[in-house]
């Protein structure tokens, strides 16, 4: 059963998930322009604008001031007609933990993601998997994002908004510690450190607190 009892606040990514989102994005995405779609605290959103042209869709008027305070002089819109016109990448960090399911089509959904990416665009998704390696160590202590899905309905929300995945894994144990072990001295986050150092996404479904999508468009 997925303990219920208490909400994850919406935050910012740490420093080491940040870096290592922002190596995926130039592994796999490309060189933009880059759409960050409601990215809490505006940082992922400040990171890809020093990869190429990036803008920000926020899902509220407050989510919007909010991304626009971490990443100054950045567009930030409230819809994608207000964009000048499709990009090459969409990047949507914990973005479904947030979105009930009678809100995937609309703009800072899959839908919309879907529809404003170019033919053979990309993107990056991430969001916690509630049947994780991560949430079965953590026990009770887990902590719930406000919309609980595994990764196997993650998959099927985005190829059912027409998305093909090119490649799917885990962040891996990012939210110690675990059983009491102190971080430094746990070797089962061996392979998650080793993961972010080389910026690739090589942890397998399901063994870690989030599931990592890269996504394309058909074109």
């Amino acid at each position: 059963m997925i303990p219920t009892s208490s909400s994850r606040t919406d935050l910012p990514p740490d420093d080491a998930a940040l870096h290592w989102y922002l190596r995926l994005v130039r592994r796999h995405l490309g060189r933009g322009p880059y759409l960050d779609v409601d990215g809490a605290g505006g940082l992922l959103l400040a990171g890809l604008a020093r990869l190429g042209p990036v803008s920000g869709l926020a899902g509220s008027d407050a989510d919007a001031d909010a991304m626009r305070a971490g990443a100054p002089g950045c567009p930030v819109h409230r819809r994608i007609d207000e964009l000048p016109g499709a990009v090459a990448a969409v990047t949507a960090v914990e973005v479904l933990d947030r979105l009930p399911d009678d809100a995937l089509a609309g703009d800072t959904g899959p839908g919309g993601w879907f529809r404003v990416l170019e033919p053979g665009g990309h993107a990056l998704v991430v969001a916690a998997d509630a049947e994780g390696r991560g949430r079965e160590l953590a026990g009770a202590r887990w902590v719930p994002p406000r919309v609980p899905r595994g990764h196997v309905r993650i998959r099927e929300i985005l190829t059912g908004a027409g998305f093909e995945v090119v490649r799917e894994g885990s962040d891996g144990l990012t939210r110690p510690p675990y059983g009491g072990v102190p971080a430094l001295l746990d070797p089962r986050l061996t392979a998650t450190r080793a993961q972010r150092s080389s910026g690739r996404l090589s942890m397998a479904v399901g063994s870690g607190e989030r599931a990592v999508f890269v996504l394309r468009k058909p074109g």
